[in-house]
């Protein structure tokens, strides 16, 4: 127990400082609000699971139930439409939060599936767990309310984007957020979460190279 709390502080402690690093600006969410409650709510209760590469987290039409924070590794996130395509949706990286989180609330069935990059470590927590969290007291609640109103906007956020920007400015905006974002995902994955063609992305890169 000395040892789990010892470790929870420290990730807590360094949640910022590694994210600053990595990748962690992926997700704008992660820096709209203070998650060290949950964080250590899941360090101190979750079970540590780990996933190997290319395991499933949630599968697409599953019923959710859980919720993790990703120690070490990182996630993609899928939908498969009805050509049987399947299409980047999203990210999670280390010292963030995985899985379908509106669904696991509801109980609902995943239109997502999330399918570990790399060998993964996770403290996974029911959503009987997350809700007895929000129960614990008022500041709890309160931070129920907004993780939902943070996640709300991130979704928003991104589809006013999909109308307001171009390819090449959302590419050069995430890349600004993210720069070391393409040592973890291939261009292509990168081009699917855009949603254009890795074609359009290979001229896109090629003409900010020339700039």
């Amino acid at each position: 127990r000395i040892h789990s709390c010892y470790f929870s502080i420290y990730s807590v402690t360094l949640y910022s400082k590694i994210n600053k690093v990595t990748v962690s600006d992926f997700n704008k969410y992660t820096s709209k609000i203070d998650y060290s409650a949950i964080i250590e709510f899941a360090l101190q209760n979750g079970e540590l699971m780990h996933y190997k590469k290319r395991e499933y987290f949630n599968r697409q039409g599953e019923v959710c139930y859980k919720m993790g924070y990703v120690v070490s590794g990182s996630f993609r996130y899928c939908c498969i439409n009805s050509s049987e395509e399947s299409k980047v949706v999203g990210y999670t990286f280390e010292n963030s939060f995985v899985g379908n989180y509106p669904a696991c609330r509801l109980e609902d069935h995943s239109n997502v599936e999330i399918q570990a990059l790399c060998d993964c470590s996770v403290y996974v927590v029911s959503n009987k767990q997350i809700t007895q969290f929000y129960e614990q007291n008022i500041e709890n609640q309160r931070l129920s309310r907004s993780i939902a109103e943070t996640l709300l906007w991130e979704v928003y956020d991104r589809m006013i984007a999909m109308y307001s920007m171009t390819p090449e400015e959302r590419y050069i905006e995430i890349l600004d957020r993210c720069p070391a974002l393409l040592n973890l995902i291939s261009l292509k994955e990168l081009a699917s979460y855009l949603m254009i063609c890795p074609e359009t992305l290979s001229r896109l890169r090629r003409k900010l190279v020339q700039k």
